[in-house]
């Protein structure tokens, strides 16, 4: 048995290696589906894959802080557990402006190292590298550097680069030496606090699949950010997303016209709406065919029904299973064709989103007694 001074001096170790695998200020990235928490309370769902920052992490309740836009935009703070999330890999845009930052605080050695990461990414290896010559030219104080960081500096906010423009001019203020900056400074601090609004509600709204909402956001940001690079890429794959959903909306408006076509205008449907899930026609659509679409994602516990699938008793244990899914598990997303998973698939996905649903032990038997009487129910057409 290990002595208590060197057992404590192993688990203080330990903890703070754990702590350190989360600072401040980094990015984290969603391993799985979760329910963001605010001030204890469920607030949003956290898709897998969400990339957030993080404002503090308590090792000890084993929760992450990170920062979250409402609609309002206030910024708040909300949490996740630590095992749910991983660091995410390193962004060139971010060590960009991450970078910025260091150099006007003139925290030198981190701009420069931050800049030299940047570089190695193929797309912006040609900005950082300008970025960072200047930033050494800068750093040596003489009166040629400083004023051909005043030149960049100019030339990144006419480019529409003001999150990188603003850090970087501010970072070149040497009193009595080096000449008056060229910027608007207000204006473009405006434009920068629109800009990562912006980016981070796209963000947001992308996760929840509402692109819709997400395109408001990108216009706003690239009109005070023209050149963002990641929201630029944001919005050629939102476009990509919301011409396909308005592909299959089109299919679902012609299958919907033949003859047993409603089950494939339905599927049409479901998948645009996984895509897109504020679109507009396809939500109408849905809601046109909305008792069809209740008979394939949640049959009402019926007598004919209990009939059909040869159920004994009143079936009231089943109504209740049906209540609890149809509530609970709607209010992250909507509900779907129940025979696009088989029993085993949808028992996993019960267990994997209790958590998020806040489902006891008992709520989640009576989901999945409903579930398994259901499933079977819509793939054999019983109501249809």
């Amino acid at each position: 048995m290990l002595p208590r001074a060197v057992l404590m001096s192993l688990l203080a170790f330990t903890a703070s290696a754990q702590a350190a695998t989360f600072p401040a200020a980094e990015n984290v990235r969603v391993t799985k589906g979760e329910m963001l928490l605010f001030k204890g309370e469920n607030f949003q769902p956290a898709a897998k894959g969400q990339e957030f920052t993080v404002l503090k992490y308590d090792a000890g309740a084993h929760r992450i802080f990170v920062s979250y836009l409402k609609d309002d935009d206030s910024l708040v703070a909300v949490t996740l557990p630590d095992d749910v999330v991983e660091p995410a890999p390193p962004n060139a845009w971010n060590d960009l402006v991450k970078g910025a930052a260091a150099f006007r605080d003139q925290r030198q050695d981190e701009a420069a190292r931050l800049f030299q990461r940047a570089a190695q990414d193929a797309k912006l290896k040609a900005l950082a590298s300008s970025i960072a010559a200047r930033a050494s030219a800068a750093r040596t104080g003489t009166a040629a550097g400083l004023k051909a960081m005043r030149d960049f500096t100019e030339q990144l906010a006419k480019a529409g680069l003001p999150s990188l423009a603003l850090p970087l001019d501010e970072g070149t203020d040497r009193p009595g030496t080096a000449p008056p900056t060229k910027l608007d400074r207000a204006e473009l601090s405006k434009r920068v606090i629109t800009s990562q609004n912006a980016f981070m509600r796209t963000r947001q709204a992308l996760a929840r699949h509402r692109l819709v909402e997400a395109s408001k956001f990108l216009k706003t940001g690239l009109e005070a950010e023209p050149a963002h690079p990641e929201m630029k890429a944001l919005e050629a794959r939102n476009q990509r997303d919301l011409e396909e959903a308005d592909s299959l909306l089109e299919d679902a408006a012609k299958m919907r016209t033949f003859h047993k076509g409603a089950v494939h205008a339905m599927t049409a449907i479901e998948n645009g709406l996984k895509l897109c899930a504020d679109h507009v026609q396809l939500r109408a659509l849905k809601q046109e065919m909305n008792s069809q679409f209740e008979e394939r994602t949640s049959p009402p516990v019926t007598p004919a029904f209990l009939s059909a699938m040869k159920v004994p008793g009143s079936g009231s244990a089943l109504d209740e299973g049906r209540k609890l899914y149809t509530t609970r598990c709607a209010e992250c997303h909507d509900l779907e064709m129940l025979d696009s998973r088989s029993i085993d698939g949808w028992s996993k996905a019960v267990a994997s989103m209790s958590g998020r649903a806040n489902l006891k032990g008992a709520e989640q038997s009576k989901i999945l007694g409903y579930l398994s009487v259901a499933v079977p129910a819509v793939a054999a057409g019983v109501g249809q």
